[in-house]
């Protein structure tokens, strides 16, 4: 079945197939897929729950991810999966103790589990586009703190030399002239003030400014004229831990994205503030609302389950017609520093 299944991803010219690389990642993701489903099926459960994360192939050389949306190589490879599978199956004898319901159970695993794994390799492209913005942030503050070191913390330094050259040679001092006292503390004042800037701006990389560029970014890639996204993310003066910034993004996108797809609203609000030692975050709508019999699905319990993750708590509060907000909140205590 993989043999048929990378021809097929050849036939497709898909690099995922053609690619000896992407393929060997990619046939590993297909078994794990194919061994998942068997093993569910074999020992009577609805659906296989190995969550483990799974191994992303490394898209090829000219292959751009759009931000919000899975790779479209991936898509097609994993479109193809199921094709593949379900052709298998209906060519094959059914082996007991299967049967037809259970070869509709497999269809149905198979596509979960290739739709789990798109969600994975999505939320691993934004992470990515994170990441890449706290690089491009981390090297604007480096050349900041190199600037304001090579040229206001030199020309302070040789102000201040050229002050005691002219005591030297002059032979004046403090106390025959008492304002060069205060010349003196000024310059030095102003060399200790450029030391604290250069090394807060070498220290601080990654800013909740980092989370504001990337959420603008994917509401950017969604290319919707409607609803009107509004991002109000405060400045934040401690700098936030990877774990908490990667998690927090995830959590806002996910809330964006539902309320983008869903919510047939007119505006869309995203706050990020910090409140006594904790980072305050929601999404709000204003359209239909979540219906009344709607339970917690995947993607609330997948928000859910990360900000416990993260020590915070999860609210929505909903009603039909009267859009929806969700509201979170993480700590920002001295643990966070320490793992930062």
């Amino acid at each position: 079945m993989l043999d048929v299944y990378r021809t097929r991803l050849i036939e497709q010219r898909n690099p995922l197939g053609m690619n000896a690389e992407s393929w060997e990642l990619c046939r590993d993701q297909a078994r794990g897929i194919l061994s998942e489903c068997r093993d569910a099926l074999a020992n009577g459960a609805g659906t296989p729950h190995d969550r483990t994360p799974a191994r992303h192939p490394r898209p090829p050389d000219g292959i751009r991810t759009a931000q919000g949306s899975v790779p479209v190589h991936a898509l097609r490879a994993g479109s193809a999966l199921v094709q593949v599978v379900a052709e298998f199956l209906g060519r094959s004898v059914t082996p007991r103790p299967y049967g037809s319901l259970s070869r509709m159970r497999l269809m149905v695993m198979v596509q979960e589990a290739v739709t789990r794994r798109l969600e994975e390799r999505a939320d691993a492209d934004d992470l990515r586009l994170l990441e890449a913005v706290r690089e491009s942030t981390r090297q604007s503050r480096e050349a900041m703190a190199r600037e304001i070191h090579d040229r206001v913390g030199s020309a302070a330094g040789l102000a201040l030399r050229r002050l005691e050259l002219y005591e030297l040679t002059r032979n004046v001092s403090s106390a025959t002239d008492p304002r060069l006292d205060g010349v003196k503390q000024a310059i030095l004042e102003t060399m200790h003030s450029t030391r604290g800037l250069v090394t807060g701006l070498r220290g601080r990389t990654h800013s909740v400014g980092s989370l504001r560029v990337a959420l603008s970014a994917f509401v950017t890639a969604m290319a919707i004229d409607r609803p009107v996204v509004e991002l109000r993310i405060e400045d934040v003066d401690d700098p936030l831990p990877d774990t908490l910034g990667d998690g927090l993004f995830l959590v806002l996108r996910e809330a964006l994205r539902n309320a983008l797809a869903h919510a047939r609203a007119s505006r869309v609000t995203v706050d990020v503030r910090s409140e006594t030692r904790r980072l305050q975050a929601s999404v709000t709508d204003d359209g239909a609302g979540l219906p009344q019999e709607c339970g917690a699905g995947n993607g609330i319990a997948s928000m859910t389950e990360r900000i416990r993750s993260l020590g915070g708590r999860l609210e929505i509060t909903s009603a039909p017609g009267g859009g929806t907000t969700i509201e979170l909140s993480v700590p920002m205590g001295e643990e966070w520093h320490a793992d930062g």
